[in-house]
C-alpha cells in the first residue's frame, strides 16, 4: 500500500475534520482517555556565547537555503525523493563552503547531520505539512540523513506537543516504528562521532544514564532504550496513570505535571474538536503498538538484554513502567489485550534464561571461544571453520543487491579482520588466509545466483581482487608506521605466507570461464619476469627467448597476487614460490595489449574499440588516457568516457578504485551546480550519456556501493 500523506498544513480545520495522515494502514482503535499534557521546552546545554551565535546563524542560513531548494523542487513537480536529494545537495554544498572557509570544520561527514537538523527545525512546526513529513521519510529511507539522529532530533520537539499536534505525533510514531530498529549501516569514524554528539545532545543520554564517555555502540543501545522508556511514559501519562521515570524525562518531555493543554502558539486546545480528540486517543494505542513492535525485534531484544545484564538499575525502571501498564487491562484500554500480552512476552524473552543459553550456542558458532592459533586447525580445521563465518556472512551480505551501502566495505572489512583476529586469538597469517578463502568461496557461490536484478560475477570478483586487498592495506600500514627504519614488517611476511598456503586449495582457485584469459595473462606476466631475472643472473646479453611467445596457465591465485602487487602489499619475490607458474609449450604469438600501443603513442581513435573491451593493467596506462578525457577534442573526450566505463571499470581490478574516481570526477565536471545555460548540457550530452550509461548496470552500481561512493555519485 502506498503511504498516505496530507497535503494541507497539519492544523485544526473548523469545517470538516480531515482524515488523519499516516504512513501506513491504520490500526483498529477503541479506547477512552484521561488526557494530561504539559508543554515544555527541553533543557539546553550552556555553550560559549560567541560560538553559539555563529552556529545558530549558520544553522538558520542553512534552514532557509534548504527550504528554498525544497520549495523550488516541489514547484517543478519533483517527487519527494528527488526533493530530498536536492536538499542533500544543498546541505553538502553549504558544508563544503564552511569547511573551505578559515576556521571551518571538515564538512564531508557533517552535511547529513546539518540537513537532518534543518529539516527537523522546519518541520517542527513552521512547515508542518504532510509533504514535508513525506520528504523526511524519503530522506531517512535513502539514508541521505541518519534515521537515528533524525528520530533523536524529533523526539524532544514532537513528544512534548503530542496533544497539541496529534497529526504530527502520529506521523512521528510511524517513523519511530519503522526506523528505531532499522539496520545500522557502517559509518566512518568522523560520522560516528558526529552522530554520537548529536544524539546525545538531543536525548541527554550521558546525563540520564551516567555515562562519562559515549561511543557509537553505547549510543545505539541507549537510544533504543530511551525511545522505549519515553513512549512508555507517554502511554502512562495519557492514560492517567502515575509516572515513575527517574531519568529526567518528566522535565525533558513535558510528562506528568501540567494538565492545562496549550498548543505551540499558546492558544488553549479546543476540547470540542472531537476529531482531534479521537486522534489523540488513537495515538495512545498506536504508541503501545510501536513499543510492542520495537521490543519484538531481535536486535532490540539483544540491546535490552545488554542493558539488563550490565546496568540492571536502568532496566528495572523500564520494567516497573511496563508492569504498571498492566493496569490498562482493568481500564478496558483495548477490547483485546493482545498488544499488552505480546509486549510482556517480549520483555520476558529478554530476561529469560532460555534465550541466554541460545545466545551462548550462537556465539559458539560465529566466534570460537577457544584459540585457533594452530595452523592445523585454522580455517578448515575440524570444528574450527566456524570461527571465521563472519567473513562469509559479511561478504554475502555485501552482495545483497537490495541495499546500497553508503560506507565503504573496505573500512568495514578492515575492522572485522582486526576484531576476528583478536577474538579468535589467531595469527595474521591465519586471518589473511581465512579472508582469502571466504572471498574465493564467494566466487564459487556465484554459479547458484538466480537470474534477475542481482549483482553477479564482477561484483564478487571486485570483493576478492579489490576490496579485500584494499582492506588489508591499512592493517599493514598500521604496523609499518610503528616500525623504525630498516625493520621488516612482520604482517607483510604473514601475508606472503598466507598466499603460499593458498596455493594448496586447488578447488577454490579454479577460475570462472569469464576470467580464464585474465588469469593466464597474470601467470604469463610472472613467467616473463622470472625469465628476465634468470637471463640477467646468467649474464645473457641477448637472450634468444622471445617474451611475446611465453605463455602460462593461470588461476585465481595469480590474479590475487597481481592485485596485491599493484597495491604494494607484496613484491615480485612471491613469483619464486615453487610451482607458482606453469609454462605452456605454445609457439603461437601472444596478442599485444592495445594499452601498450597507446603507451607507445598510437592514436586513441584507432584503438578505441579495443581499449573498451580490454582493461587497463596499471595506473600509468590510466594516466595516459586522462589528458584525452580532460583536454582532448570532443571525439577524444567521448571515446575516453566510453573506455573508462568499459572493461577497465568492471574488470580492471588492480586499478579499479582509480578508474571510479576518474569517472566520478568527469561526471561532476559535466554536471556543475551552475551551468550558466542549457547549451552547456546540450554540448556535453554525448559524454554525459556515455558516463551515465556506463555506471548504470547492476554490477557497476553495486561496485560503487562497495566502495561507499553511491552518495557521492548522487551528489554529482
Amino acid at each position: 500500500m502506498r503511504p498516505f500523506y496530507g497535503r494541507n498544513k497539519l492544523k485544526r480545520q473548523h469545517h470538516e475534520p480531515p482524515r488523519p495522515p499516516s504512513f501506513a494502514s491504520a490500526t483498529p482503535f477503541c479506547c477512552s482517555l484521561i488526557p494530561r499534557f504539559q508543554s515544555h521546552t527541553p533543557r539546553k546545554t550552556p555553550t560559549c556565547r560567541g560560538g553559539a551565535f555563529m552556529a545558530a546563524a549558520a544553522g538558520t542560513d542553512l534552514e532557509r537555503r534548504v527550504m528554498a531548494v525544497v520549495k523550488a523542487s516541489a514547484a517543478r513537480g519533483d517527487p519527494p525523493l528527488l526533493q530530498a536529494a536536492e536538499a542533500a545537495r544543498c546541505a553538502r554544498e553549504a558544508s563544503a563552503s564552511a569547511s573551505a572557509s578559515p576556521g571551518g570544520e571538515e564538512g564531508g561527514c557533517r552535511s547529513g547531520g546539518a540537513l537532518a537538523e534543518a529539516l527537523v527545525k522546519n518541520l517542527c512546526f513552521v512547515h508542518n505539512t504532510g509533504a514535508m513529513w513525506k520528504l523526511l521519510d524519503q530522506a531517512m529511507a535513502s539514508r541521505l540523513i541518519s534515521p537515528l539522529q533524525t528520530l533523536a532530533l524529533l523526539t524532544p520537539r514532537v513528544v512534548p506537543n503530542r496533544r497539541a499536534q496529534p497529526e504530527a505525533y502520529r506521523l512521528y510514531l510511524d517513523l519511530v516504528g519503522r526506523y528505531t530498529v532499522a539496520p545500522v549501516y557502517s559509518e566512518s569514524a568522523e560520522t560516528k562521532a558526529m552522530l554520537v554528539k548529536s544524539i546525545n545532545d538531543a536525548l541527554h543520554l550521558s546525563h540520564s544514564y551516567g555515562c562519562q564517555r559515549m561511543d557509537f555502540g553505547h549510543t545505539v543501545v541507549l537510544f533504543v532504550l530511551s525511545i522505549i522508556k519515553i513512549l512508555t511514559e507517554c502511554i502512562l501519562e495519557d492514560c492517567g496513570l502515575p509516572s515513575i521515570a527517574r531519568d529526567g524525562y518528566d522535565d525533558l518531555y513535558g510528562i506528568g505535571s501540567q494538565k492545562h493543554m496549550t498548543d505551540d502558539k499558546g492558544s488553549s486546545l479546543d476540547k470540542r474538536d472531537e476529531h482531534r480528540e479521537r486522534l489523540r486517543t488513537k495515538n495512545t494505542v498506536m504508541t503501545l503498538d510501536v513499543v510492542e513492535k520495537i521490543t519484538a525485534n531481535k536486535n532490540a531484544q539483544v540491546f535490552l538484554r545488554l542493558v539488563y545484564l550490565n546496568t540492571p538499575e536502568n532496566f528495572s525502571t523500564l520494567l516497573q513502567s511496563l508492569q504498571l501498564m498492566g493496569a490498562l487491562k482493568s481500564k478496558n484500554f483495548v477490547s483485546e489485550n493482545n498488544l499488552l500480552d505480546s509486549l510482556m512476552i517480549n520483555i520476558k524473552n529478554v530476561i529469560s534464561t532460555g534465550v541466554q543459553s541460545y545466545r551462548g550456542r550462537l556465539l559458539g558458532v560465529i566466534v570460537s571461544r577457544r584459540p585457533c592459533s594452530s595452523a592445523a586447525c585454522s580455517v578448515f580445521g575440524v570444528g574450527k571453520g566456524s570461527c571465521w563465518i563472519p567473513f562469509d556472512m559479511f561478504m554475502e551480505n555485501a552482495m545483497d543487491g537490495r541495499h546500497l551501502h553508503t560506507i565503504s566495505s573496505i573500512e568495514a572489512l578492515t575492522e572485522l579482520s582486526k576484531t576476528l583476529q583478536v577474538l579468535n586469538r589467531a595469527t595474521w597469517q591465519e586471518t589473511f588466509q581465512a579472508l582469502w578463502v571466504s572471498a574465493l568461496r564467494l566466487i564459487q557461490r556465484d554459479c547458484a545466483t538466480p537470474e534477475g536484478p542481482f549483482p553477479h560475477l564482477y561484483s564478487r570478483l571486485c570483493m576478492l581482487l579489490a576490496i579485500v586487498p584494499l582492506s588489508i592495506a591499512p592493517i599493514l600500514k598500521e604496523e609499518s608506521d610503528k616500525l623504525e627504519g630498516g625493520m621488516i614488517c612482520a604482517r607483510r611476511g604473514e601475508l606472503v605466507s598466507s598466499l603460499h598456503v593458498l596455493g594448496q586449495y586447488f578447488g577454490l582457485l579454479s577460475p570462472p570461464p569469464a576470467v580464464v584469459r585474465s588469469a593466464n595473462s597474470a601467470a604469463r606476466k610472472a613467467l616473463v619476469s622470472l625469465s628476465i631475472l634468470k637471463d640477467q643472473s646468467e649474464n645473457i646479453q641477448n637472450s634468444s627467448k622471445d617474451g611475446s611467445s611465453i605463455k602460462a596457465v593461470g588461476n585465481m591465485l595469480h590474479l590475487i597476487v597481481e592485485a596485491c602487487i599493484a597495491r604494494n602489499l607484496v613484491d615480485t619475490s612471491v613469483y619464486f614460490c615453487p610451482s607458482y607458474v606453469v609454462p605452456v609449450n605454445d609457439t603461437s604469438p601472444v596478442e599485444e595489449s592495445p594499452w601498450s600501443a597507446l603507451m607507445e603513442g598510437s592514436p586513441l581513435m584507432e584503438l578505441k574499440d579495443a581499449l573498451m573491451v580490454t582493461p587497463a593493467s596499471s595506473l600509468a596506462e590510466l594516466e595516459k588516457l586522462q589528458p584525452f578525457a580532460v583536454s582532448g577534442s570532443d571525439e577524444e573526450k567521448l571515446a575516453a568516457c566510453k573506455i573508462l566505463c568499459g572493461a577497465s571499470l568492471l574488470r580492471g581490478w588492480n586499478i579499479q578504485e582509480h578508474v571510479i574516481q576518474m569517472v566520478l570526477k568527469l561526471l561532476s565536471e559535466l554536471l556543475p551546480l551552475e551551468s550558466g545555460s542549457d547549451g552547456f548540457y546540450i554540448h556535453h550530452m554525448p559524454m554525459l550519456h556515455a558516463l551515465i550509461s556506463g555506471i548504470s548496470s547492476i554490477d557497476t552500481v553495486h561496485i560503487l556501493s562497495m566502495y561507499g561512493l553511491v552518495r557521492r555519485m548522487l551528489y554529482s
